[in-house]
C-alpha cells in the first residue's frame, strides 16, 4: 500500500456502507487526505460509530448539485476519485425513479464532468453494478450487453455507459466495477438478505422474503469488494478505460441461504415467502475471470463470515 500514501483521495458517498468501510481502509493503509463527500449521516454507521470523520475531511454535498460537486471537486483538486454515491435499492427505485435517474444517472455526470476539470487526476473508480446487465439466463461478462429494463437497472446501465462514454471521447481515465450482492458490517438496509437473516435471529422474529426464494445472486464480502477497489487503483495502468466484475463462489438462491444461514448459526429462522418482489432479476452470476487474471481474488466466505457478521449486528441492534 505504501504508493497510495501521498494525494488526496475523494469518495462520494464515502459514509455509506461501502464507502465506509473503504475509508476505514484507506486510512489504515497511511492515507493522509481523505474527502468524503454524503448527503447525510447515519449515526451507527461504521464512519460514524468508528469516529472517521476525525480522520477524513467530511463534506455534506448531494451528488445532484452540479456547482457544488464542482466546487468541493476544484478546492481538493484529488488525485484519485471513488464514485460510490447512488441510489442503491431497487424497491425505492421503483417507486421513485425520478429521483433515481436524477441521482444515479445525473448524479455521476456531474462528478464526471466535475473530475474533467482537474488537473493531476489519475483516476475515477466508479461503482456500477452486476443489475447493469439486466435478465439473462447465463453468468455475465464484461462483453455482455447492458440492458437493464426498469429504473434501478436503467439507471446503473446508463451510468455505466455515460463513465465509459467519457473514457472514450475525453480520456477521462475511468474505471468500471461491477459487483454482486455486497455483505457485512455496516449494512443497514434490512430489505437485504443478509442484514434481514441477523436481525430476524436477534429479534426472533419472522424474515420476510419478497421473492419466491430461488432468486440466484452472487454474495460477496464488503471486505473483498474495498480490496477490489484499492487493487484497481494500485494497478490504473492495467484497468483504466475498463470494466471489471467481482465476484465470489458464493453462488446462491434466497432459500439456499437461509439453509446454509440456519446450519452454521445452528438456529432455526423462521420464513415467510410474500413473492412480491417488483422487476427483482431471477438470475445473476458474475463470471470474474478477469480481473482475476490480474491478480485479485475474494478471499472471504460467506460461511466464514456471517458469525462475525451477525455478532457485529448483535452489538448494534
Amino acid at each position: 500500500m505504501e504508493g497510495l500514501k501521498k494525494g488526496t483521495i475523494v469518495i462520494t458517498g464515502g459514509a455509506g456502507f461501502i464507502g465506509g468501510n473503504l475509508v476505514k481502509q484507506l486510512i489504515k493503509s497511511g492515507n493522509q487526505s481523505i474527502v468524503v463527500i454524503d448527503n447525510q449521516i447515519n449515526k451507527d454507521s461504521i464512519y460514524a460509530t468508528e469516529d472517521l470523520n476525525l480522520k477524513t475531511t467530511l463534506r455534506i454535498a448531494d451528488i445532484r448539485k452540479k456547482e457544488l460537486i464542482e466546487e468541493i471537486f476544484s478546492f481538493y483538486n484529488p488525485d484519485f476519485i471513488f464514485h460510490l454515491a447512488a441510489e442503491p435499492i431497487v424497491e425505492e427505485a421503483f417507486d421513485n425513479p425520478y429521483s433515481t435517474f436524477n441521482t444515479n444517472v445525473m448524479g455521476t455526470v456531474n462528478v464526471l464532468n466535475a473530475a474533467r476539470k482537474l488537473n493531476n487526476l489519475k483516476a475515477v473508480i466508479v461503482a456500477s453494478s452486476d443489475k447493469a446487465y439486466g435478465k439473462t439466463k447465463k453468468a455475465y461478462t464484461e462483453e455482455s450487453p447492458l440492458k437493464g429494463d426498469h429504473p434501478y437497472d436503467v439507471s446503473k446501465s446508463a451510468a455505466d455507459l455515460i463513465s465509459l462514454a467519457y473514457y472514450k471521447t475525453y480520456g477521462l481515465p475511468v474505471v468500471i466495477t461491477r459487483f454482486g450482492n455486497v455483505y457485512g458490517e455496516g449494512d443497514f438496509h434490512f430489505g437485504r438478505i443478509v442484514p434481514d437473516i441477523c436481525k430476524s435471529v436477534i429479534k426472533n422474529e419472522t424474515l420476510l422474503l419478497r421473492s419466491d426464494g430461488t432468486y440466484v445472486r452472487d454474495y460477496l464480502y464488503v471486505g473483498d469488494v474495498v480490496d477490489g477497489y484499492i487493487f484497481l487503483m494500485k494497478n490504473l495502468n492495467k484497468t483504466i478505460g475498463q470494466a471489471f466484475n467481482f465476484s465470489s463462489k458464493d453462488t446462491l438462491s434466497v432459500l439456499s441461504l437461509v439453509k446454509k444461514a440456519e446450519k452454521i448459526l445452528n438456529t432455526k429462522i423462521k420464513y415467510k415467502i410474500l413473492n412480491t418482489a417488483k422487476n427483482e432479476i431471477p438470475y445473476q452470476h458474475l463470471n470474474d475471470a478477469k480481473i482475476r487474471r490480474l491478480g485479485w481474488a475474494n478471499k472471504r466466505s460467506l460461511y466464514v463470515k456471517i458469525e462475525e457478521i451477525l455478532k457485529w449486528y448483535r452489538k448494534v441492534l
